[in-house]
């Protein structure tokens, strides 16, 4: 079978397009022909398809006068629509699996696809289709569902995108013209969602998409792979973006009350000044660390925290720490209690609560060599049956031939 992979990023910069190459690599494995089809960036990871590329159309990034500049190309990329055409001319995919692109490669993409009468599953990996801001997240860092998947101005009013009016506007526009141009039930075949918590959320506002909706966990290659030690490391790890809604400064207010714990936090980010200033000497920042490095840091960790403060979808943090067999310390929030076989593969605190956290950090730093064993073996059985490539890869290919059954009944 040949597989279209659609991603606004060809590169890592976070767990949606990690799933990304790692969906790519896992298809690949098992005998598929997999292309690809993104933004042109610098920092792209080689590619036989590069030269089909759209223009680099990142809205977020843009100053004020860019943004209004290509406001257009916001709502529609019209430069995308043409270099998706000449690749699908060119290689004749079958089927196309998309992950990120509303606001960037834009809905032209579904427009072409439909075309050429190419199914589409799209990965749903945030919460983009029923909130502009994506996070349900107000300008205050609040958890807000004020829009109820349709009533898009309420984020104008709160200021939900970067807390600006100008942004939450063209966010909020661009989800009107989404719903009215492109209704998902005429363009795409499945959604893909990655936790219970997200489909449900989904379909309480559009309750039209449960009929195109599947749940499945996302996988790490790494599962299985090795034999591991359990052993518990000296250091407590988060390892993520340096960002508002992730729950870092509620992190290091309770390290701050723990200084004979060690923290290292790993990655990049708008907050990363301003944590530094209020971090206590047993915090360590590692800024940006490649693939390599971070699988080396989650392998000599004792836990891996996870203290959102949004509605998390499936944190690859948690499927990568699972994967080396390190418990994890996490927010009881959106998709995460999913995962999280509270005492048996890590701990859930209450999202937000220093203390709660305090004292789940204590609790982990204070256990035995064999307790931590018996933690750490759960949460690597627990991966195996949840988050195994081989799993994943059966659930997947089912989808992909319910998408192409579709649009043959449909011919």
């Amino acid at each position: 079978m040949k597989i279209l992979q659609i991603n606004k990023y060809h590169y890592i910069r976070g767990g949606a397009d990690r799933v990304y190459f790692n969906t790519g690599k896992l298809l690949e494995n098992n005998g598929h022909d997999v292309i690809y089809f993104s933004m042109d960036s610098m920092d792209n990871v080689p590619c036989d398809q590069s030269k089909y590329f759209a223009s680099n159309n990142d809205f977020t990034r843009f100053s004020f006068l860019q943004k209004i500049k290509k406001s257009t190309a916001f709502f529609y990329n019209k430069d995308a629509e043409i270099k998706l055409r000449e690749l699908i001319e060119i290689e004749k995919p079958q089927i196309a699996h998309a992950h990120v692109f509303f606001g960037s490669l834009t809905p032209s993409v579904l427009k072409v696809l439909k075309k050429y009468n190419i199914p589409v599953i799209i990965s749903v990996h945030d919460y983009k289709i029923v909130c502009p801001a994506y996070l349900f997240l107000n300008g205050k860092n609040e958890i807000c569902e004020s829009c109820e998947g349709k009533k898009y101005y309420k984020a104008v009013t709160n200021n939900c995108v970067k807390n600006s009016k100008v942004n939450s506007m063209f966010f909020a526009l661009e989800a009107y013209y989404r719903d009215a141009q492109f209704p998902l039930t005429k363009y795409i075949s499945q959604l893909l969602f990655v936790s219970d918590f997200a489909a449900n959320i989904h379909k309480k506002y559009k309750p039209e998409l449960e009929a195109i909706s599947s749940r499945i966990y996302n996988f790490d290659p790494m599962i299985g792979t090795s034999d591991l030690e359990f052993k518990k490391g000296e250091y407590f790890l988060y390892a993520g973006r340096l960002s508002i809604e992730k729950g870092l400064k509620t992190l290091i207010a309770a390290f701050n009350k723990l200084p004979n714990l060690k923290l290292l936090i790993a990655g990049n980010g708008e907050l990363m000044s301003e944590l530094k200033d209020i971090a206590s000497e047993n915090i360590t920042f590692l800024g940006f660390q490649n693939n390599d490095q971070l699988q080396k840091l989650i392998l000599n960790a004792s836990f891996v925290i996870v203290p959102s403060e949004c509605y998390e979808n499936n944190p690859m943090a948690i499927i990568e720490a699972y994967s080396k067999g390190k418990p994890v310390i996490a927010a009881n929030i959106g998709g995460i209690p999913e995962i999280i076989d509270d005492c048996n593969t890590g701990y859930i605190f209450e999202s937000g609560n220093i203390e709660d956290l305090v004292e789940k950090i204590d609790k982990a730093s204070s256990i035995t060599q064999t307790e931590y064993e018996i933690l750490s073996k759960n949460s690597e059985i627990f991966a195996l049956k949840k988050f195994s490539p081989q799993k994943h890869y059966k659930e997947l290919i089912k989808l992909y031939q319910k998408a192409l059954s579709s649009i043959e009944m449909s011919n």
